[in-house]
């Protein structure tokens, strides 16, 4: 069996200008087969799969339209007219009603597969495809190595925004909740993963939910700077697939 690359991107609101600026340092070092994304993630994921460029990237996360959650449509929507993927991806969403997570690819992703897997319950619309009504895609588990294993990937770089609850108060119940309903299959024992993580916390639950052009600004060049630091990482580099 031949390797097969992915990347993957995790939730995090507003945070996802972190994984920007990760991207920014790893896109001229790594050419994933595959690219899935869940909540946030499946923004970025969905752009870089179309072509986006670092800096167009960056840009769309220093946008002021960005800020606008009640019309995540219509950013999702100008996102889709100026890109169409070009790389094999897959988003992640999760099935309200039975609390499963669910995979959707390519060709049968439509703007509402990717608000769905953005809808942060009590705070964005859920989303009703097919007779089914899903939410966010990283309820269950905010980093969706599981759906590129279950792809086929074989090696795997993950940029998790969100490695920690950013509320004392709410993380027991979140991390309750994960423990009696989350989605965290094994991963295949030849899997080689490698998560790149925020060097230092982003910010309150607060700034993950609104906009701010100095925090997108520190959290792309933080994001860079520590996607840089990790490329020297030898088992990062074994990962990597030109």
């Amino acid at each position: 069996m031949g390797t097969r690359s992915a990347l993957v991107l995790s939730a995090g609101g507003m945070f996802g200008a972190w994984q920007a600026g990760a991207w920014k340092a790893l896109a001229e070092h790594f050419t994933p087969d595959l690219i899935v994304g869940a909540s946030v993630g499946s923004l970025n994921g969905y752009a870089i799969a179309g072509g986006a460029s670092v800096e167009e990237l960056c840009e769309f996360w220093l946008r002021e339209e960005t800020r606008r959650f009640n019309d995540l449509a219509g950013t999702i929507r100008i996102l889709m007219d100026r890109f169409s993927p070009r790389i094999e991806y897959a988003v992640v969403v999760t099935d309200l009603l039975r609390l499963k997570p669910r995979i959707f690819s390519a060709g049968e992703i439509t703007w509402r597969h990717l608000a769905a897997s953005c809808a942060i319950p009590c705070v964005l619309p859920q989303q009703r495809i097919g007779g089914r009504i899903y939410t966010d895609g990283g309820l269950l588990n905010p980093l969706p190595v599981w759906a590129a294993v279950e792809l086929g990937a074989t090696h795997i770089i993950a940029l998790h925004a969100l490695p920690e609850v950013p509320s004392a108060l709410l993380k027991p119940f979140i991390l309750g909740f994960r423990h009696v309903a989350g989605h965290n299959p094994p991963l295949a024992p030849a899997t080689e993963l490698a998560v790149l993580k925020p060097g230092r916390r982003l910010g309150s639950v607060r700034d993950a939910l609104r906009w701010n052009r100095q925090n997108m600004e520190r959290w792309i060049e933080q994001g860079s700077a520590d996607a840089a630091a990790a490329l020297k990482n030898i088992s990062i580099l074994n990962c990597l697939r030109r």
